[in-house]
């Protein structure tokens, strides 16, 4: 049998995008970086595209380890690098291409959304692996022939999903393992202390099928993501080498993609040391397709009835206070998990439910609209010809809009099951935000295609959901996730309104998942807004006043004529409008925009709006280089000497904290 001994890479992120937008959030906490996602591609992810190793003679190598390696990337981080790193996927694509065997050796399939499954319904479970594998068909060219599974959780009827939908084999944990058996032979019970994880095994399914199973080696997997044994490669590679050469089979180092260079720094030397040591000294294979293809199973598993490789007690994680967490804190509890889980469970029921009916009007078949809804997330297929292809007859502007509005709503029932938001211990922090919103926006989109409220019975379901360290609960909870990332078409159009007057011309043609076109009407300004994933459209006339250096006024002229101020655009169409005002119009310089922002606070005193502005600008960049971050110091010293750090919004006082400025005064004055 073929030796070998590598790694695999799982690379994952949650959905950092304001849902409504489309656009990063950001994160002061990543600081100097625009969000967590920048801070770790530039720690980890473009680290590892090529990384620069000595040889004997002294010559630098440009070693390539994702090639080299078994990778999965979940599809939400894959889009965030399609969108702000596309350097790092094109590697990424270019490296499994020319590696033997292609992608599907190199690089598993996963849900496009990193829900735990065997706590999803099996129709949602269907739709979710359908969707992964159209996002990889798209990326690759080729279907996979592996699938990561969020958090490796995993049961019978989880396995059956996957293999019904051409997925032949997973990867998962030894502690997942109940017992084994040879050909012929009788069952042996195993742990994660004597299950031989050197040969992949086959789960057998009541149908009579398989799905082939490959473990990781505990012992060094747990040295390489919570110890220091990634910190000597070439002792790494000589333990991995004799281990492989002990058992004639493989040894997998199972472990999150950013362990190497994010959460351990430079973790990705250690690791390309020990890929080219293995590749050249000890003479084995590294990757895992490739040694699948050579050594099937012959042995038999039987799994845990229901587990996962971050709790001990099945998926109890993800719904209830079973004690496995990261972040607690004295006095905290966990007893938040079951009620939110409960109240996203109603929420998939009853909003499933109105969707499944209102597309069974439109639609030859509901389910195969959702199942085939994934090529058009992948960007494979036109969403007018997606829905074209499932109306029994020609579809009008309106049909096909409702169709993929009901199409959104559904994938946005199931971004709110992203399984970040149970992992931590404190549902008041960004993973749990980032799933109620999700939430709001498939509510909102229930306002518009049923007429029908169910937040109310929503917020009042998340009553028990308490955030310990931000003393707050239910409504309060939920206001504080949503409030203020919430947007409407209105108030996308009519922040483009104000940005077209400021003369910033050149950025209101998009704003994320929205296109805009405008044009002056009159003494108004025109705005005609087309949401582009469910071809949604509305025309707007807008009155635009500029009523201070930073200040606005817009006006809706069309019905009730609703006024919007700069507080209403969002942080990135204020630091637009600030450059604009600061530069001259078309000037996208944020740099330039806060030494001349800090320059004139200097020399005034500061207002409200100063405090908005600066804020804006300062989470523009996608990386504070030291003269950003030395103009915004000035701007910050100039406000507390001004208006004092008392008066202080929550948004400038995080920014204060990031740049280790003291946002009270001392007792002394």
């Amino acid at each position: 049998m073929t030796r070998a001994a590598g790694f695999h890479l799982h690379f994952y992120q949650p959905p950092r995008e304001n849902p409504w937008l489309g656009l990063s959030s950001h994160e002061w906490s990543a600081w100097p970086y625009h969000d967590w996602n920048e801070r770790i591609t530039a720690e980890c992810y473009r680290a590892m595209v090529a990384v620069a190793l000595t040889g004997d003679d002294g010559e630098v190598e440009l070693y390539e380890p994702l090639g080299r390696s078994s990778v999965d990337v979940g599809p939400t981080l894959h889009h965030w690098l399609d969108r702000y790193a596309t350097d790092v996927g094109s590697a990424l694509a270019d490296q499994v291409a020319r590696a033997p065997g292609g992608a599907p050796a190199r690089v598993l399939a996963a849900p496009l959304v990193h829900a735990i499954l065997p706590l999803a319904s099996p129709i949602d479970q269907e739709r979710l692996v359908a969707w992964g594998i159209a996002d990889y068909r798209e990326r690759y060219g080729v279907a996979p022939r592996g699938m990561w599974l969020p958090e490796t959780a995993v049961d019978l009827a989880t396995l059956g999903v996957i293999a019904a939908q051409g997925i032949e084999y997973t990867v998962l944990m030894a502690n997942q393992a109940v017992r084994v058996r040879p050909p012929g032979g009788e069952w042996v019970p195993v742990d994660e202390g004597n299950l031989d994880t050197s040969r992949a095994y086959v789960v057998r399914l009541a149908d009579g099928t398989g799905v082939t199973v490959v473990f990781g080696q505990h012992d060094l997997s747990q040295r390489v993501a919570f110890g220091g044994l990634i910190a000597d490669g070439v002792h790494l590679a000589d333990v991995m080498a004799e281990a492989a050469a002990a058992s004639d089979g493989i040894v997998l180092v199972v472990a999150d993609g950013e362990t190497y260079g994010h959460h351990h720094h430079f973790g990705d030397l250690g690791m390309c040391w020990a890929l080219r040591r293995l590749e050249r000294e000890h003479g084995v294979a590294t990757s895992l397709g490739s040694w699948l293809a050579e050594a099937g199973p012959t042995w038999e598993v039987e799994l845990a009835a229901v587990s996962a490789w971050s709790c001990a007690h099945g998926v109890e994680r993800w719904r209830s206070d079973c004690g496995c967490v990261t972040g607690e804190r004295p006095g905290w509890s966990l007893d938040w998990r079951a009620p939110l889980r409960d109240a996203l469970d109603w929420l998939r029921a009853t909003l499933g439910a109105r969707i499944d009916e209102a597309l069974a009007r439109r639609v030859r078949s509901g389910h195969e609209v959702l199942v085939d809804y994934g090529r058009v997330i992948a960007g494979a297929i036109d969403p007018a010809a997606f829905v074209a292809r499932h109306t029994p007859t020609p579809s009008s502007d309106e049909v096909t809009t409702e169709v993929l509005e009901l199409c959104e709503a559904y994938r946005n029932l199931l971004y709110s099951f992203t399984s970040c938001a149970w992992f931590f211990a404190d549902p008041g922090e960004i993973e749990t935000s980032i799933v109620l919103r999700y939430a709001a926006v498939a509510i909102d989109a229930a306002r518009r295609l049923f007429d029908e409220d169910l937040e109310p019975g929503f917020v009042e379901r998340l009553a028990a959901v308490r955030s310990m360290n931000h003393g707050v609960a239910g409504a309060a909870l939920w206001h504080r996730a949503v409030d203020d990332a919430r947007v409407d078409d209105e108030r996308v159009a009519a922040a483009a309104a104000a940005q077209w007057v400021a003369g910033a011309s050149a950025t209101v043609h998009e704003r994320g998942v929205f296109s805009l076109a405008v044009e002056p009407a009159g003494d108004l300004v025109r705005v005609t807004l087309t949401h582009r994933p469910t071809m949604r459209r509305r025309r707007n006339e807008f009155a635009v006043r500029q009523v201070g250096a930073f200040a606005w006024r817009v006006r809706n002229a069309d019905g009730p004529g609703v006024e919007f101020t700069e507080a209403d655009f969002g942080e990135d169409v204020v630091a637009r409008l600030a450059m604009a005002t600061l530069l001259g119009a078309e000037r996208l310089d944020v740099e330039a925009a806060l030494n001349e922002f800090a320059t004139q606070l200097l020399a005034r005193a500061a207002t409200a709006e100063d405090e908005r502005v600066l804020v804006s600008l300062a989470g523009a960049a996608r990386y504070v280089s030291p003269i950003g971050e030395a103009a915004i110091r000035r701007a910050l010293l100039a406000l507390r000497a001004t208006r004092g750090p008392g008066v202080w919004g929550e948004s400038l006082t995080e920014l204060a904290d990031a740049l280790g400025i003291e946002t009270t005064r001392s007792s002394g004055g």
